[in-house]
């Protein structure tokens, strides 16, 4: 294996966010830039039918280290997130949602874990997991209750103890991501 360059690795799966990917690509930007690593963010199009191509295509010009993957394709958010797990270049990788549900400084947050040679770190919205988690970003009752059904459901089959499994923050070192998402 190739040592990276790269330290850390945004990865944005996106199917129809036209409207929402510019404040979550600007704020990642901020983010990024602020810090002393090198990175890149990567959007991976899940064949949107929206005009989220042209919305990235302009803001291509104004993001540094942004790549966009363009895939004609929509074949779900699990595949496009494996699909940009395993071409990123960062030494840790991370996904989050493209409507920026969860703020890119909670990576503050997980990095003392990845310090202390961890090599999957996922955040959560419930108190249930950790007492100072909040949702901050309102979701509609549907979705809520999607996703607490979902979450009963992983619970039941694969994951005990674990309350907010969909949440869409988790970052992994780069050996981990690509044992996982291969």
């Amino acid at each position: 294996m190739v040592k990276s360059e790269i330290d850390f690795s945004v990865v944005v799966p996106a199917y129809n966010e036209a409207e929402r990917i510019p404040k979550t690509l600007r704020r990642l930007h901020e983010y990024l830039g602020a810090n002393s690593f090198a990175y890149e963010i990567l959007v991976v199009l899940d064949g949107p039918i929206d005009s989220t191509r042209e919305v990235l295509r302009e803001m291509l010009f104004g993001i540094p280290h942004l790549k966009v993957i363009d895939r004609p394709v929509n074949r779900g958010k699990g595949f496009t997130v494996k699909e940009g797990m395993l071409r990123a270049g960062g030494r840790i990788r991370l996904f989050t949602d493209a409507d920026n549900s969860t703020d890119i400084a909670h990576f503050d947050t997980m990095k003392p874990f990845f310090d202390d040679g961890y090599d999957l770190v996922i955040a959560s919205r419930s108190s249930k997991d950790t007492p100072d988690a909040e949702q901050a970003v309102f979701q509609t009752w549907y979705k809520r209750w999607t996703g607490r059904l979902g979450n009963l459901f992983v619970q039941i089959l694969a994951v005990r103890g674990i309350w907010d499994t969909q949440c869409g923050f988790k970052a992994f070192r780069a050996e981990a991501a690509e044992r996982i998402f291969s």
